[in-house]
């Protein structure tokens, strides 16, 4: 959603960029729980940052998937997925990334998962782009 104010455009109240990604602010609190730490990247799908966890106590990855409808979809497809890997491997014997929780936030869908000390492309370039 687009709305007019003066000579700005605000894309979705101002929290939106062009893009339909959502303006990383250091300290800012997503659904009052997520604490914003430090942004660790952007995709085709979003923006990946570092957060505080207050409900549970630890440092996440969150995943903020762009307010776009295309997007969203998918986004609702890649969750299925982590729904169903999460349920499945209770344990953690798969080595699969683990989804921690859900949340719909300002038109975002956030998911988020276990703080890794490196993202997949990185490894993959690491290990000269063979398969895992």
């Amino acid at each position: 959603m687009v709305q007019t104010t003066g000579e700005q455009e605000d894309y979705n109240f101002g929290y939106d960029d062009t893009k339909g990604n959502y303006r990383i602010n250091t300290k800012d609190h997503i659904a009052y729980r997520y604490e914003i730490l430090q942004f660790l990247g952007k995709g085709s799908f979003g923006v990946a940052i570092k957060c505080f966890d207050h409900k549970n106590k630890e440092e996440v990855a969150l995943k903020i998937i762009k307010n776009k409808k295309k997007y969203y979809y998918q986004a609702g497809v890649e969750l299925k997925i982590l729904q169903f890997l999460k349920e499945n491997d209770p344990e953690d014997t798969m080595n699969i990334i683990h989804m921690k929780d859900y949340v719909i936030f300002r038109k975002h869908l956030c998911i988020s998962f276990e703080l890794m000390s490196i993202n997949l492309y990185e490894f993959m370039k690491l290990n000269d782009f063979e398969g895992l």
